[in-house]
């Protein structure tokens, strides 16, 4: 498929307006079962173009997306005229697409990983890494590697429209996961990184493991717990940047939530007494996958300041929210930024915390802010011990809590998060067993 083509045809057909997000996706995978054994070892490419027409009608503007796998013209003409009777139909108030512009620097690929791409070694690699994992999993007893799976992925986007805006970006995906069993206990541990760097085999079995003992161990939670309630780990990333949905904070600082009257929030107001909290978007940091240089309009990535202070300072908007409200398009949201506090762990985690590290899972209420979510794993610190804990559930809003917020002066990042190591909450929230 010829991006070239494409473009050339939809300038034939005279749109009142169109874009095209051009994706090359590779993939190699490996599934590796109990005993050690290669399940599935595959290598994919996927290559298509997201094509959006639009139809203006007066001050009024519709749209309508479809994907192509070809560019053969007599599919897109079809194509093409199936789009605009539906973006016929679905007018709005229209909106200016994105014209040319300058895009920041982020390096979003590793070149190692390219390289293996382009020389097919990317399977090569994969087993090099599984190796490693293997030989660090025998060095903890009583630990059995019953799954992993390793996925390298390189994408190259490229994205151009009928105001002359043209743009690229190239970015690599390290995915690894394990399941590790001991006394027929199982505990599930995954990663992301942009960069083989980033990945320590050694490292990530030990953690995989010492967490398995732990679950194993761990006590059932059976009171009711309100105040030192910590979150590191992955619970921390979870909570400000969860994965199946937005941070209550970020998804009413969102310009679409505020054109829809769903947002809470007003430029200039305080949405909690805690001067401590600064909340940004920054798609700059390199290797980091939540990194990017434009939305998928081609918008420029821009970092920004969401809370400052306590205070609401701007908002994360595409093209068309932003000229719905009057304010500037910032592009995608990148890696929840919080800024780090002044306090040390370990003065945070004193005697009688309970310290959350993983969920099942955290699906907040994005507008209303409530949450309840079942601790996989954490700890209470009870005299002088670090006791493991397990099936409680966690509830509480966010909002209520940000007022009795205390953060970390060490920090961490990881895929989508970068900010304090460890966030204590003292109110609005509690622990309580089943």
């Amino acid at each position: 498929m010829k991006a070239a083509k494409i473009v050339k045809e939809l300038k034939r057909l005279k749109l009142d307006a169109w874009s095209v997000l051009f994706q090359e996706q590779e993939k190699s995978t490996l599934h590796l079962t109990k005993g050690e054994a290669i399940e599935t070892s595959m290598d994919t490419k996927r290559v298509q173009a997201e094509i959006t027409v639009y139809k203006r009608s007066g001050t009024f503007l519709g749209d309508s997306k479809f994907i192509l796998f070809t560019d053969d013209t007599a599919t897109i003409k079809a194509e093409v005229k199936d789009a605009l009777i539906i973006a016929n139909e679905s007018t709005k108030p229209g909106w200016p697409l994105p014209k040319k512009q300058r895009y920041g620097k982020v390096v979003t690929f590793d070149a190692k990983i390219v390289k293996a791409f382009e020389k097919g070694d990317t399977e090569k690699l994969n087993l090099k890494l599984w190796k490693a994992m293997r030989a660090a999993t025998k060095k903890e007893k009583g630990i059995k590697l019953n799954h992993a799976e390793l996925h390298l992925t390189r994408t190259q986007n490229t994205i151009v429209n009928s105001e002359g805006l043209k743009g690229k970006n190239e970015a690599t995906i390290l995915f690894v996961e394990a399941i590790m069993t001991i006394k027929k206990q199982e505990f599930h541990n995954a990663l992301t990184v942009g960069t083989l760097k980033d990945f320590s085999p050694k490292l990530f079995i030990k953690e995989t493991a010492d967490s398995a003992r732990d679950v194993l161990a761990a006590r059932k939670w059976k009171r009711v717990h309100e105040k030192g309630i910590l979150l590191s780990g992955i619970a921390l990333r979870d909570f400000w940047a969860p994965d199946l949905t937005m941070t209550p904070v970020v998804a009413h600082a969102n310009a679409q939530a505020k054109h829809r009257h769903l947002s809470r929030f007003d430029r200039g107001q305080r949405v909690t007494k805690n001067k401590g909290f600064t909340l940004m978007s920054d798609p700059f940091i390199s290797h980091n996958p939540a990194s990017g240089k434009f939305d998928v309009e081609g918008t420029a990535s821009k970092k920004l300041s969401l809370v400052e202070k306590g205070v609401c300072k701007e908002f994360v908007a595409n093209q068309r929210y932003a000229h719905y409200l009057g304010v500037p398009p910032t592009g995608a949201l990148g890696v929840i930024s919080l800024s780090k506090g002044k306090e040390k762990v370990k003065d945070l985690r004193e005697q009688g915390v309970v310290e959350i590290v993983s969920f099942s899972s955290f699906v907040p209420n994005s507008l209303s802010g409530d949450f309840s979510a079942e601790i996989r794993l954490g700890y209470l610190y009870e005299k002088g011990k670090k006791i493991p804990i397990r099936g409680a559930m966690f509830t509480g809003n966010v909002f209520t809590m940000l007022d009795a917020m205390r953060l970390s002066k060490e920090g961490m990042e990881m895929e989508r998060y970068k900010g304090p190591a460890v966030v204590r909450f003292d109110e609005g929230c509690h622990l309580a067993g089943f």
